[in-house]
């Protein structure tokens, strides 16, 4: 069976998975021709010394003359053959096409996702990696990385550690930390700084602090999008209005990486919350 696969790099990548997963599971030798390869393509038409078929995998073979006239004089045989072929090609042209459509193999072009497909497919993402984003945090996420596939699940991957929070002791009076964000919003720096230094001192932690500031944040980019409908308070929504004329949009963004790696950095014992958040304030 012979696949040419040929567009966007991303895509072919995750059929690829899927495809080799399959051929794993049916006891598949898995082999991928690299550049500097001599073995020829006609040694991939039957199984191999043990009997086990062969998932190859050929990458930019149309690119070198030599292969060009193996594919040409083997197309058929690959199409034909027990074994499975994937050609990978940046793009392919209609003399090439015609030569795989009567060889008989699949030809298939992937392209960019874009809209209703593309927020689909993170929604689906989300959900396999246990996490269950309202469709306001999705959009955010979409106008961080726009429609660059890795670049979402980047994102995706480091929003999901704000699901391990821990729940809150019971029965413990904390402050209002709301106090905090409202400083920190309003770019009081060192008054957010000194109310942070006295909840720790009165002997509570700052990582409620952190979360609520993580909340805030989140808020003002919902609101900074300018769409309707975003399941806000009327107070919430018209307050995070006001307090969006003290930052820009590229600040939010740069604001909402500062406390994941934060999070990240305190995850691994690397960085207090306390501490960390004095350094974010002061930058920002």
């Amino acid at each position: 069976m012979l696949y040419v696969f040929y567009g966007e790099t991303f895509w072919i990548r995750q059929k690829i998975k899927e495809l080799s997963l399959k051929a794993r599971e049916k006891g598949c030798e898995i082999f991928k021709l690299e550049e500097d390869s001599s073995t020829p393509l006609n040694s991939f038409l039957a199984r191999d010394l043990f009997g086990q078929k062969i998932f190859l995998i050929g990458e930019r073979l149309l690119e070198f003359p030599e292969r060009e006239e193996e594919i040409k004089a083997l197309a058929q045989d690959l199409a034909e053959s027990e074994n499975i072929v994937v050609l990978v090609e940046e793009k392919i042209s209609e003399a090439w096409e015609k030569i795989f459509t009567k060889a008989g193999a699949k030809i298939q072009e992937f392209k960019k996702l874009s809209g209703a497909k593309l927020l689909a497919w993170l929604s689906l993402k989300t959900k396999e990696a246990g996490i269950n984003l309202p469709a306001a945090d999705l959009s955010i996420l979409l106008s961080d990385a726009g429609s660059d596939p890795q670049a979402l699940l980047s994102r995706l991957e480091r929003i999901s550690l704000e699901r391990v929070r821990p729940r809150a002791e019971k029965n413990i009076e904390e402050p209002n930390y709301f106090n905090f964000t409202d400083l920190a919003s309003a770019k009081r720096k060192y008054a957010a700084i000194t109310l942070l230094r006295s909840y720790v001192k009165d002997g509570f932690g700052a990582e409620e602090a952190f979360w609520k500031l993580w909340w805030k944040v989140k808020t003002l980019r919902l609101v900074d999008t300018g769409k309707r409908g975003t399941g806000l308070h009327p107070f919430v929504e018209k307050k995070a209005a006001a307090d969006l004329r003290n930052y820009s949009r590229e600040e939010l963004k740069k604001l909402s990486y500062d406390l994941l790696d934060l999070f990240s950095d305190a995850r691994r014992g690397e960085e207090s919350f306390e501490e960390g958040l004095e350094k974010i304030l002061l930058k920002s």
